[in-house]
């Protein structure tokens, strides 16, 4: 009976709340942050049987911050991830990233590792010895959330692509 009556109320006020001009609930909603992702590869061009060290820098909006590679105990779910697509180069190694902040994180009510302004991950792939000369591409998804003092981000990805030129052992 209850559930009827709550039913009927909201069928009689929704087509008014439609048409009002204003309500608590009819705010946008706050945009995703401003996340930009570069990639760099150094050196390159590179040689068969060598090494290259993938960059990737990410600038963060003033306000918010993003989490680290290696979240405290607790902070598993809000790892930053990096997947690479492809499997031309052989891993040399984990992802390092630069200096984290220790974050009195207001939206999740407990303190985090992140990173304010700038974040910078690097990781080292070796090429194969028997690679043919030519121009390949590394692409891969940067996994994160960001987050304010107030809300985070549901987890976003952005696809990122650079290109690297193997060259010819003389």
């Amino acid at each position: 009976m209850i559930r009827l009556l709550i039913f009927i109320l909201a069928g009689m006020l929704l087509p008014i709340q439609l048409f009002a001009e204003s309500s608590p609930f009819s705010a946008p909603l706050p945009s995703s942050p401003g996340i930009r992702l570069s990639p760099l590869i150094d050196p390159n061009p590179v040689f068969p049987g060598n090494r290259f060290r993938l960059y990737l820098s990410v600038q963060i909006e003033e306000g918010w911050h993003i989490y680290s590679l290696q979240p405290m105990d607790g902070n598993e779910l809000l790892a930053t991830q990096i997947i690479m697509r492809d499997d031309i180069f052989e891993n040399a190694g984990h992802w390092k990233e630069s200096s984290t902040h220790l974050i009195q994180d207001g939206a999740q009510e407990k303190m985090v590792k992140g990173h304010i302004a700038l974040a910078e991950f690097q990781k080292d792939f070796d090429v194969p010895e028997k690679i043919n000369p030519g121009n390949y591409s590394l692409s891969g998804k940067f996994l994160y959330r960001a987050c304010d003092n107030n809300l985070c981000t549901l987890p976003q990805s952005l696809p990122f692509t650079t290109r690297l030129q193997v060259g010819v052992i003389k």
